[in-house]
């Protein structure tokens, strides 16, 4: 293969109204050769392990997902390598994973076997301490996320009386017409869920420029209704599963259900309502025109005020998640004290000489 493949970014896993929660069983599927599981504590090397080999990888060719930690934006919770269909994972809380093929597909690599044990041992009092500190930090971040979802729903009760469903359903029928009319094979498709974007140390986090990167005709949906802009989504995404396409759908953080991007590989096709995009774009949907604005104009002060408070929310629950990541951090400084790294790097090698021995076998 000849130059650098492809880096698509994405979230198994994100922080949201509900507590964190996870698509993890999403990263991968039942065709999968080869799936290596890390486990091993905070500050080990696992995130770093990943990435490295995810960049080999794809310097000669092979297109890599990075599947991104919503908790700490700078660190991987598992890469997939699609064409080798071979993927390694973070298997430690908050998403625990364990082998379903152990020897056949699966294989643990124990991280844990690289650490001076009676080192960290001196630190048990401040270890267990600040994993509760941090632990504090997520509950809240979630309680602040639960309420902005209380007031956005609020927000949305409004925006559902100004809808103009008729109009809407029109309109969806006309879109899907003309995207699947050609369309109609036997089996049907398969959906894969993922999160899009993230509630981050950071803020608000998207790669949308990764994941429709490569799509031929990119639809953008203008608009701040998310339920319904979802929902329309949301019914493309199954008329093309029905159409035997598969598809690709993208959640955003705050309401796990809620879908912000749809990707049909087939097709090239992705529609998305990414802010990134709005400038973007190779057809727009606007959805304030199927929105009655004397509605909205009649409770515009109840909409300004919510959405002050709402943001206001979702500011304080990501800076209780910004807290939580720097408590990790000196819980992740013990460990690293106390790691042998370079016993690491010579897995890493070994790893890395096993998924090339795959590739061989696959060319």
């Amino acid at each position: 293969m000849n130059g650098n493949g492809r880096i698509k970014r994405v979230f198994p896993g994100g922080n949201t109204s509900k507590g964190f929660y996870s698509y993890y069983d999403q990263i991968i599927d039942s065709q999968t050769r080869k799936l290596w599981i890390i486990k091993g504590g905070p500050g080990v090397g696992k995130s770093s392990f990943m990435r490295k080999i995810g960049y080999d990888i794809s310097k000669i060719g092979y297109d890599v997902e990075f599947h991104q930690c919503s908790s700490d934006y700078d660190s991987l919770d598992g890469i997939v390598i699609p064409d080798l269909k071979i993927a390694m994972i973070d298997g430690t809380a908050p998403h625990i994973v364990d082998p379903k093929y152990p020897g056949a597909v699966d294989e643990i690599l124990n991280f844990g076997q690289f650490w001076n044990e009676h080192g960290i041992q001196k630190h048990k009092d401040a270890i267990i301490r600040i994993s509760k500190e941090t632990s504090q930090c997520f509950k809240r971040a979630y309680q602040f996320f639960a309420a902005a979802k209380l007031i956005r729903d609020d927000i949305y009760n409004i925006y559902g009386e100004a809808l103009e469903k008729r109009k809407l359903d029109q309109t969806l029928a006309k879109f899907k017409q003309n995207l699947f009319n050609h369309l109609d094979y036997n089996e049907e498709g398969k959906i894969r869920h993922l999160f899009g974007s993230a509630f981050t140390p950071k803020g608000y986090v998207d790669h949308y420029e990764t994941i429709l990167e490569g799509m031929n005709t990119i639809y953008y949906i203008d608009g701040r209704y998310m339920d319904a802009m979802s929902e329309f989504i949301e019914n493309i995404a199954y008329e093309a599963r029905t159409r035997g396409l598969n598809v690709e759908v993208y959640h955003e953080p705050l309401d796990e259900k809620n879908i912000q991007t749809l990707i049909i590989p087939l097709l090239q096709v992705g529609i998305t309502i990414g802010d990134k995009y709005a400038h973007s774009y190779d057809e727009k949907i606007v959805f304030w025109d199927f929105m009655k604005k004397d509605i909205l104009n009649q409770h515009e002060d109840i909409l300004k005020e919510d959405q002050k408070i709402y943001e206001e929310l979702i500011h304080t629950g990501i800076l209780n998640i910004k807290r939580a990541k720097e408590k990790h951090d000196h819980l992740e400084k013990i460990y690293i004290e106390y790691m042998d790294f370079k016993k690491i790097d010579e897995l890493r090698g070994n790893i890395l000489q096993k998924i090339l021995n795959y590739a061989k076998v696959k060319e």
